[in-house]
């Protein structure tokens, strides 16, 4: 027949096992190293102090007041301490714990913190002529425990509540509030315990169940709630002419001071057929404006918690975000920036470290790796080391001819859009004037053209410079230029005005003449510079 303290302690091992189960799938599944090794912790120690709390009480009844007795309930002091402990640090790390964590030495001082704590309240107990429960009696050691545990549980409360209150991204806030509310109800019940001493000799599970339903908010919270999200997603497909002659299973620097060649490789990549993921600390919203990417995966490099967001202090969380990434019959186009920044948190060998295992992870996989790093903010041994590991960039031969100008011009004959190059003005060339002469020419054109549906002018000369003209239903694209005509521009303005009026053709008709609205035509006006 089995005995009241064999029920309890099997369903005691049974629950926290369970919570071990959750968080060892949590390791495997989430990137952050440094926090999922926490929750592991945690729980291990949840079910040490599980098989440690109802045998010692029954086997070593005969022993009572027996140094053996003693140094085995101080082990269950211990681990019991040590596993609130790292409970906390988890909800600490998870949320921000990358800006505590700078430094191995951050890491260093928290673990000796929960180590000491824990020390202190196994220390506490002693041998007293009564006994209760699984533990001796002993008032200063639970006293301990249970203020140490509340002061714990109260960090983790504040933890999850500044977060709330300072963190705006929609994921971040329902993992919060998944979180606090297993704290909340694992806390209850810790409290209701120590002071009401519930269950006589054999107290009931009542910990480890509620700490397995705190365990289970936070498992739901990170794996329903993904913080993220790599799946690959296509791009639509264009009829780009090739300006970036990338070979499968290479991988290719582009020394530039702003991330611009890189990011263009890959969006004329994934325009025709590949799928693309991108790395950078430019905002998001940013990089799919500004190079025309609206499906393509970003991850964002920075210190703020949120969605698909890596810490500058955990650069290896990309190691496993790009394997995931992966798999699939697609060709798969990885591009990264922001070199320099990881550079200022973990010093670049560690980057280059984290970069030579994702340009393996990519070529093996007969995939394109792009670096993106600004030569200015490197020293000379840095970029060394980026030429010898990596090709320059290839970008077809645009000898001959540089685009200058480029105007999209609705069919009213007002402006939408418009790219120029920057440079310093040469001796000779033209001035204000003369360019907004032009361009009040090129819209005179537009209005007549649209009025008389006059097919024959292509383009015209103005001074040294050229200007070609492409003619749409809705838009017409003039692009000026220096030198010979290129023989691929016809089919790259083509291909423009295609996707331009498919995509904004509703827009279009109903345009008010602000060119605020046409931000979207801007980023792909941009390839034609190129």
């Amino acid at each position: 027949m089995v005995e009241q303290w064999q029920l309890y302690s099997l369903l005691s091992i049974t629950t926290s096992f369970v919570a071990l189960s959750l968080a060892l799938l949590v390791f495997r599944r989430f990137p952050g190293k440094r926090a999922a090794t926490s929750f592991v912790l945690a729980m291990s120690f949840f079910l040490a102090a599980a098989i440690l709390s109802y045998p010692i009480r029954y086997w070593y009844n005969e022993y009572e007041g027996s140094d053996l007795f003693v140094w085995t309930s101080r082990l269950f002091y211990f681990v019991h301490m040590l596993a609130v402990g790292y409970t906390t640090a988890f909800v600490g790390i998870y949320f921000y714990g990358f800006q505590v964590f700078r430094r191995k030495s951050a890491g260093t001082l928290m673990n000796f913190s929960l180590g000491a704590a824990a020390v202190f309240v196994a220390s506490l107990v002693g041998t007293s002529s009564t006994y209760t429960g699984p533990i001796p009696n002993t008032t200063n050691a639970r006293l301990a425990l249970a203020t140490i545990s509340t002061v714990y549980g109260l960090m983790m409360v504040g933890t999850i509540l500044r977060t709330l209150s300072r963190n705006r991204d929609p994921v971040v806030r329902r993992q919060a509030l998944v979180m606090l509310s297993g704290i909340l109800l694992h806390g209850a019940s810790a409290e209701t315990y120590a002071y009401l001493r519930i269950g006589g000799e054999f107290p009931p599970p009542f910990l480890t169940a509620s700490a397995l339903i705190m365990a289970t908010s936070f498992a739901i919270a990170i794996l329903r709630y993904r913080m993220f999200d790599v799946t690959p997603r296509p791009e639509e497909p264009v009829a780009y002419p090739r300006k970036f002659p990338l070979r499968a299973g290479r991988a290719y620097v582009a020394k530039e001071r702003r991330p611009d060649i890189g990011f263009r490789a890959l969006a004329e990549a994934v325009r025709q057929g590949d799928v693309g993921l991108v790395i950078t600390r430019l905002p998001p919203a940013a990089v799919r404006e500004g190079f025309d990417l609206e499906a393509t995966t970003i991850l964002s490099l920075s210190s703020v918690t949120g969605q698909n967001t890596v810490p500058p202090t955990q650069p290896e969380m990309l190691e496993k975000l790009v394997s995931r990434f992966l798999p699939g019959p697609k060709k798969a186009v990885v591009a990264i920036e922001g070199v320099e920044y990881l550079a200022t948190y973990v010093g670049f060998p560690r980057v280059l470290q984290v970069l030579n295992r994702l340009r393996d992870l990519v070529t093996q996989a007969g995939g394109v790796f792009i670096v993106s790093a600004d030569p200015a903010a490197l020293d000379e041994r840095d970029q060394a080391v980026l030429d010898r590991e990596y090709e320059p960039l290839p970008v077809a031969s645009a000898e001959g001819f540089t685009v200058q100008e480029v105007f999209v011009i609705h069919s009213s004959g007002l402006l939408v859009s418009h790219a120029g190059r920057t440079e310093a003005p040469r001796p000779g060339a033209p001035d204000e004037d003369v360019m907004a002469g032009m361009l009040t020419a090129i819209m005179n054109f537009a209005r007549i053209s649209f009025a008389e549906a006059s097919h024959e002018l292509k383009g015209f000369d103005l001074g040294q410079k050229k200007v070609v003209i492409e003619r749409g239903t809705r838009v017409i694209l003039a692009v000026v230029f220096l030198g010979r005509e290129p023989a691929s521009i016809a089919d790259e303005m083509r291909a423009f005005i295609s996707r331009c009026e498919r995509k904004f053709g509703v827009a279009l008709d109903n345009w008010t003449g602000s060119m605020e609205e046409m931000v979207g035509i801007r980023a792909m006006t941009a390839r034609l510079m190129i």
